[in-house]
């Protein structure tokens, strides 16, 4: 007698039923939630990962849904239970760069998904997190800051001069920049006098060292500036459809670009020193790669990058350096060779950060500043200035393109990896 195989089924799980949150506990989950979103927009984060913040740290609170638009100015939230919903905007007009205090939200978000936290014990989290100070020294972020561009300044075909008189300039406009960001001094404003701090410290010098060469210190001091954040936010936003805050995000990072030219312009209008805005040839590959990595490294203090993680900012851009000067040593159109660069960034930065469990950006930012071509950015707001249209135009077509294709290598990599289903990650 033959006898068929028993089937045996598995009892269907049924959906986890949320307890019921009162509308108070609902202002107290919304509460928290925006708590964390703000920190995270004022910190540097794009629209997306704070979007994705808000939403799992609410609903791992207790809350059945959260529905959120993310502008960079402003946070709008709604948190749903059984029916009941609370709104609140949020305004947010502070802006700086802070990785470390970034990637500590996404570490306790992930906590609190896990279930390892309470709502009490997440907010008072996120104040210790809001509350503690920058992981490095104003004097030692002035050091990395030094360190970077006078690593500029050597990828630029500088010699020990110039090298020295870069690194000097742009340590000691940080230290004003660190002291003019707690006035209330407007962001645009502030970047012209901080570049024209560094690049009229440069300028004279330069008069001290007779066979120092005015043009690549100049250039190499005020790359302190240049918006990486906001370039590598604004990719990430467009790239996912968000054109309002891709545009935005872009716009801002063409003002302070603006405000830097303007800056040195006004610098060699007052000095009256004609300084032609080229670089020299770039030294080897490996000599080049090293110094990609050393300003890497310079930006990702500047950053409040962790120690522990400042080598590998560092060996994104070294890698990065490299393929893009082998691609231009095959013969490779200089756009294609850094798409290939950006590419590069992208996919080693999505590696680490999932083997860490950081933000892609604590990677992808400050390997992101050695290949923004600055110098044609500059060239160009200076070759307006001077009623050089037909230069101007030339150079800023050109800087377009760099700039598109290292945008277009980062975001690619950024739009294939990320999902609405995503992790944090």
């Amino acid at each position: 007698m033959s006898t068929s195989p028993k089937t045996i089924s598995k009892p269907r799980s049924t959906p986890q039923v949320r307890p019921y949150l009162s509308r108070d506990e609902l202002r107290d989950v919304l509460t928290v939630s925006l708590r964390a979103g703000y920190l995270m927009l004022e910190s540097g984060a794009n629209t997306l990962r704070v979007e994705r913040t808000i939403h799992q740290l609410g609903t791992a609170l207790g809350a059945e849904w959260l529905e959120v638009y993310v502008t960079p100015g402003a946070i709008i939230a709604t948190d749903v239970s059984h029916g009941e919903h609370r709104t609140r905007v949020q305004r947010v007009a502070k802006h700086s760069i802070d990785l470390n205090r970034m990637a500590a939200i996404v570490e306790m978000t992930r906590r609190t998904v896990a279930g390892e936290l309470e709502h009490d014990e997440v907010r008072d989290r996120l104040e210790q997190i809001a509350q503690q100070p920058r992981f490095y020294g104003r004097w030692l972020t002035a050091l990395a800051v030094a360190l970077g561009c006078a690593s500029f300044a050597a990828l630029f075909g500088g010699g020990p001069y110039e090298v020295i008189i870069a690194g000097i300039a742009a340590g000691l406009a940080q230290l004003l920049r660190s002291v003019l960001v707690h006035t209330s001094i407007s962001l645009l404003l502030l970047t012209v006098l901080v570049a024209t701090t560094a690049s009229g410290i440069a300028l004279s010098l330069v008069s001290l060292f007779a066979l120092a060469d005015p043009q690549l210190p100049t250039l190499a001091s005020v790359l302190l500036l240049v918006p990486g954040a906001l370039l590598v936010s604004s990719v990430a936003d467009l790239f996912r459809g968000d054109t309002m805050a891709g545009m935005a995000r872009g716009v801002s990072a063409v003002l302070i670009l603006t405000s830097i030219g303007i800056g040195v312009w006004m610098t060699l209008l007052i000095s009256r020193v004609q300084v032609p805005l080229t670089t020299a040839a770039p030294p080897d590959l490996l000599i080049g790669s090293v110094l990609a990595a050393s300003a890497a490294i310079g930006f990702a203090v500047l950053f409040n990058v962790r120690w522990r993680m400042l080598v590998f900012c560092g060996l994104i851009a070294g890698i990065a350096y490299s393929v893009r000067q082998g691609a231009l040593l095959v013969e490779v159109p200089t756009e294609a060779a850094i798409f290939l660069a950006g590419l590069t960034i992208g996919v080693l930065s999505e590696v680490l950060a999932r083997i860490w469990k950081l933000p892609t950006a604590l990677f992808s930012i400050p390997s992101f500043i050695p290949f923004v071509p600055g110098v044609l950015g500059f060239s160009t707001i200076i070759n307006f200035v001077n009623a050089d249209y037909t230069t101007g135009l030339e150079t800023l077509v050109r800087t377009t393109l760099l700039v598109g294709a290292l945008a277009a290598g980062i975001g690619m990599i950024n739009a294939l990896t990320r999902t609405r289903t995503a992790s944090l990650l």
